[in-house]
Order: structure tokens, then C-alpha cells, then sequence
């Protein structure tokens, strides 16, 4: 887990600039620095040590024979398998790290290496023989990947401040991606960055560079699977197959030269990494979650239980309302990006904490939602074609007791508002009109932002599969575009701020092909969400975690904080004669927002939170 930057053709680069820029990310890679220059060939790495920790795991890292040379952020959980294989075909080695199997899987197998990686990557490497850049992202995008066409050659980077540190022409805000964040709610959906003119590379794709050319070309090389396994594994053998699957998921993720911890919430994801974890290798685990003090103690109380039948009590990690601006600043700037989660405080205290007690690897239990059904909407649209198959007295009953379930899990009030959300989805549009941020942007950038010429091809906005059900659909939506991108970034960010490595097992492409696979009924049954994890939760002796039906996450008091004193921290931060969201925003407008707020209007928090996330960012990675 590191960073890296390289520029491709700028013949005019200077070393110190490029340094100095690399070095931007010397909080993905405390442990080591290296750099390559050939040619107008500028690579360079920042290291985080997490496998072999020796000089051998080096980066730039070259090729002998060929003079290819690598720079790699991520790492190839299944490099001791390929390695074997690789020696079967003759390779030697001469260290024990992830990135030199990498390089050599590319060097024999080409593009086809990619299909046998399972992990979490970016990476480039340049082939001088044949005057090319090769580079590519893992799946989901996991780990991040910025590029810029700039001078005439290609630069890329782990973060965008590497880039506009390099290139300080870059430092200007994407409109369209502060409309789609403002008016939609939507952070990273179209593929864009917050920055105009740097891009997103694209996950589940390589590309190929010839800088004597300029030819830049982009392949995908994974897509979601068709939805084959529709009609096929009995239930029980449907777990049987998730067991199998996630618990090696976890097993691999476990293999580090650096103690890998759990983080905990005591909800179904985590728990159920904790005893995978747990049962691939016994022993001391340090697991990690967070508090809010003695009125508000989050979810420790499920984190003990969790805990409980391995002998650990899980680190508390207070995250305190003590200079809890100054680290929002601090967060804005590693995200490089404004947020729509508070959870990014919480999680930024925890990781901060792991930091300090020597564990660089945390296991998480992030992308279980949106690939098992976890959110509300996936339940009630299953809840709504069981409606529309009605026919007798029989069906009647099931679908009353569906709804019942479904009441139990997320109350019969929200139950009801999703039902509404999903039958009359004009409801969403108008309410963000009237109440969310979309009432603050001021008449000019609407107009400006809702032209035709403005609005992204529905290539990129809808991706779809036509062997899906509906809730698979909407399942391929939240996974791919609109919900997964978001917090995959923010996880990264505020992770690699602390030079600690985020591990995600439910973020394997074996478990998600599966998945997505797999009958609805796996994932959703009678109107219980997670119904294959829940099993496989009761099946290792997690009962009470199974049957939890009210989970918090990581609950943050931060929208609270921002209306204190009549709202002052955000009158000081977005009601000012020079903030910086007057470029996008009508301040009238904000005010309004503002009082929703103070009045406890629902949802005029977490709107107010997206304001300040975005004027922080404009302040501290824009105009810094």
C-alpha cells in the first residue's frame, strides 16, 4: 500500500518539482522513497511497508532483462500462489514481495495477467523496449488512480495534490462534478474528479500509452457477471458456497508481515470478518471501534458481543468534539475531495489509533451492502415485486409477513417512506429542490450546469445488465456508480493518512461474481436483508449478531455540532464575504438551509455537512 506519481513526455519536468510533488504523498509511504528517471521517464513511489519489508520490496522497481520498471500501489493477496506458478514457468526471483510477482505475471502473461490478480491495485510500468506505458486499476477501484494529460505527455498519481502540486494549472474545481455532488448526492458517480482537467481512471480497465505518439487507449478487462446462477444452488448449499468464498476472502487478506487488525462495529459485515478472521488464524486480534463518551457509547456494547467468544475487548477509540474543525480540515485535505458521510471523522480518530499502536493493516467490513442487500431500498423493491405476483390468500399472508420483517428491521415508518421513495421517485427530485443542498446553487450554475451539452452520456450514468432482477439492478447501480465509488475513496483516504492499509474481503471479485450470480433470495428472503450472511453468522456461533435489526454504523454527532450557537461554525465558514461555495451557491439560499437545520427539520443536517465538506475543500486543496 503506497503512493506513486509519474510523467510520461514532459520532456521539461524538473527533479526537485518532482519530488516535491511526490512527496505530497508521503503519508501513503512513510517507509521509503525512490525515484526513476529516463528519458523524460519520471516515476516515483512512496512506500508503505506490508509485505517483505526488506529493501527487496524497493520501488521503482526494474527488470533486468528487459528494463521494465513498475511503481505499485496495493497489493496482490494471492502473490504466493502466482509466484509458485511463475516459477513452474521458469522465473527466478530474487526477493520476496508482491510487486516483483506483479511485474513478472505482466512481463509473461501480458494484459491476461490481470484475470488471475485477486487484490487491490494501481500500477504502472513502463516498457522502454517498446516505447509504452501500460497501466491499469483493480476491479472496483479500491485503489485510487488520477491521470492528467498535461504539456503534451501524460501524468498520473495516487492523489490529485500530486498532480496540481506538479502542475499548479490543475487546481481548479470540476463544475460538473460539484453539480452532480450538490444537486444529485452523487460523489464519483460519472467518473469525474473534483479537479476540471484531472481525470478518474477508470476501474476494471488497463490502458496503453505511446508517448511518441500520444495514442492513449483504454480496455476494459472485467465486467459483472450475467445472472446465470439464478436458478441453481439449493439454499443450503448456497451458504455452503458463501462460506467458502468469504472465508477465504479473509484468509488471504490476512497475510501480512505487519499485524493486521479488525475494525468493529458489531454489526452483521464486521462481525462476520472477525470470525472469519478468528477461524483462519487464532490468536490475539485487536479490534478497534468507536465511541462518543459516556452518553453516547455508539456501538460498543454489539462490539463486545461480537467479541466476546474469542476473549477480546475491543479498543474504544473516543472520537472527541476537541479541535473537531481543525481535523475536519485536515480530512478534507487527504480526501482531496469533499465527502457526503460524517462517518469520515469517527473512522479518521480510529485509524489514527491503529497508527499508533503499531497496526498498519485493518480488516473492514465495507462493500457488504450494496453487493448483499443491506440498505432498506433493495428490501422494499423486492417487497414490491412480491406485491405485483399476488395471487390467492397464500401470497397474501407471505407478503403480510414480509412486511412485517421488514417493519421490524428498519421501523414501520421507514419501511413506509422507502416504500413511497420507490413507488413515486419524483418524490426524491422534488425534495431535493425544496430542501436539500440543490436549494442552495444559485439560478447562474444551474443554468449553466443543466444545459444538454453539460449532462454526461447515459453510458456512463446508467449501467445496467439485462439478465438482472430489479433488485440486482438497482444492486449494480449502488455497486458500480452510485453509492460503493464514494466510500471506497473516503475509506482509502482517510486510511492511507495514517500510512494504514484498508483490507476489504467483501470486496473480492470472486464473492461478488457469486453474488451477483445468485438468486435475489440469497441476498433478500421474506424481507430479511444479508439473508446468506446472517446464516453463515449463526452457523459460527454469532447468533445474536444475526438477528441484530438495529445498526447505527458509526454514528457522528458533527451535523449536531454544526448548528450549535445558532450555527456559527458554519455562518463563519459559509455566510463570510469571501467563502469560496459563493461561486456555486446563493448565501439567501444557505441561510434558509440553515434555519431547516436549527428547527431539526430531517435531513437539512446532512445537507449543510455536504456544504462545509465542499467550502473546506475549496479552501484547503483549491486555494492552498
Amino acid at each position: 500500500m503506497c503512493g506513486i506519481l509519474g510523467s510520461i513526455g514532459n520532456g521539461w519536468v524538473r527533479r526537485e518539482d518532482f519530488i516535491g510533488a511526490l512527496d505530497t504523498l508521503a503519508h501513503r509511504g512513510p517507509d521509503d522513497r525512490g525515484v526513476h528517471e529516463s528519458d523524460g521517464v519520471w516515476l516515483g513511489h512512496r512506500r508503505l511497508s506490508i509485505i517483505d519489508l526488506s529493501s527487496g520490496g524497493h520501488q521503482p522497481m526494474t527488470e533486468q532483462d528487459s528494463g521494465a520498471t513498475i511503481v505499485f500501489n496495493g497489493e496482490i493477496f494471492n502473490y504466493l500462489e502466482l509466484r509458485a506458478q511463475l516459477e513452474r514457468e521458469g522465473c527466478v526471483f530474487r526477493a520476496h514481495s508482491d510487486t516483483e510477482v506483479l511485474l513478472q505475471a505482466y512481463l509473461r502473461w501480458g494484459p491476461a495477467a490481470l484475470a488471475k490478480l485477486n487484490g487491490m491495485w494501481a500500477f504502472a510500468i513502463w516498457l522502454p523496449t517498446q516505447g509504452k506505458l501500460f497501466m491499469a486499476r483493480d476491479r472496483f477501484g479500491v485503489k485510487p488512480l488520477y491521470y492528467s494529460r498535461t504539456q503534451g505527455g501524460l501524468s498520473f498519481a495516487s492523489e490529485p495534490k500530486a498532480l496540481t502540486r506538479l502542475f499548479p494549472v490543475l487546481r481548479k474545481p470540476n463544475h460538473a462534478a460539484v453539480y452532480d455532488f450538490l444537486a444529485k448526492g452523487l460523489l464519483y458517480a460519472n467518473g469525474q474528479s473534483f479537479y476540471q482537467d484531472v481525470e478518474v481512471f477508470p476501474s476494471a480497465h488497463y490502458a496503453e500509452y505511446y508517448p511518441q505518439t500520444g495514442r492513449f487507449e483504454f480496455t476494459r478487462y472485467w465486467d459483472y457477471p450475467d445472472a446465470g446462477g439464478a436458478a441453481r444452488s439449493p439454499q443450503r448449499d448456497a451458504v455452503n458456497e458463501f462460506t467458502a468464498l468469504f472465508e477465504d476472502a479473509v484468509r488471504l487478506r490476512m497475510r501480512s508481515d505487519v499485524p493486521v487488525g479488525v475494525t468493529l462495529s458489531g454489526g452483521l459485515d464486521s462481525s462476520a470478518v472477525l470470525a472469519a478472521a478468528m477461524k483462519g488464524a487464532p490468536g490475539e486480534r485487536v479490534c478497534f471501534t468507536s465511541v462518543y463518551g459516556e452518553n453516547a457509547r455508539g456501538e460498543s456494547a454489539w462490539a463486545k458481543i461480537a467479541a466476546e467468544p474469542y476473549g477480546i475487548q475491543p479498543v474504544e477509540v473516543a472520537a472527541t468534539k476537541e479541535g473537531w474543525l481543525d481535523t475536519m480540515r485536515h480530512i478534507a485535505y487527504h480526501m482531496d475531495a469533499p465527502g457526503y458521510s460524517p462517518a469520515v471523522y469517527p473512522l479518521w480518530h480510529l485509524v489514527r489509533e491503529a497508527r499508533r499502536r503499531g497496526v498498519l493493516v485493518l480488516l473492514e467490513g465495507q462493500g457488504a451492502d450494496e453487493a448483499l442487500g443491506g440498505y432498506p431500498q433493495y428490501a422494499i423493491i423486492s417487497f414490491m415485486g412480491q406485491l405485483r405476483k399476488l395471487n390467492g390468500m397464500s401470497a397474501l399472508r407471505d407478503a403480510r409477513n414480509t412486511w412485517k420483517n421488514l417493519s421490524a428491521t428498519f421501523t414501520a415508518r421507514w419501511a413506509l417512506l422507502w416504500l413511497m421513495r420507490e413507488s413515486f421517485p419524483g418524490l426524491i427530485a422534488y425534495h431535493r429542490r425544496n430542501a436539500g443542498a440543490y436549494m442552495t446553487l444559485s439560478q447562474g450554475f444551474r443554468a449553466a450546469m443543466e444545459t444538454p451539452s453539460m449532462q454526461p452520456p447515459a453510458g456512463v450514468v446508467q449501467p445496467a445488465n439485462a439478465t438482472y432482477s430489479p433488485v440486482s439492478q438497482r444492486l449494480l447501480l449502488d455497486h458500480a456508480r452510485n453509492i460503493l465509488p464514494g466510500l471506497l475513496h473516503y475509506g482509502d483516504a482517510i486510511s492511507m493518512a495514517h500510512g494504514v492499509e484498508s483490507r476489504l474481503p467483501f470486496m473480492d471479485y470472486r464473492l461478488v461474481e457469486w453474488l451477483f450470480a445468485n438468486a435475489d433470495d440469497v441476498k433478500i428472503k421474506d424481507g430479511h436483508t444479508k439473508w446468506v450472511l446472517r446464516r453463515y453468522l449463526q452457523n459460527v456461533g454469532q447468533g445474536r449478531i444475526a438477528s441484530r435489526r438495529d445498526k447505527q454504523g458509526y454514528p457522528t454527532p458533527i451535523e449536531t455540532w454544526l448548528a450549535e450557537n445558532n450555527g456559527a461554525a458554519v455562518r463563519d465558514l459559509l455566510l463570510v464575504p469571501d467563502a469560496r461555495i459563493r461561486e456555486f451557491c446563493d448565501p439567501h439560499s444557505v441561510e434558509v438551509l440553515l434555519q431547516r437545520q436549527l428547527a431539526g427539520r430531517a435531513g437539512a443536517g446532512n445537507n449543510m455537512y455536504r456544504l462545509v465538506s465542499m467550502e473546506l475543500w475549496l479552501r484547503t486543496c483549491v486555494d492552498a
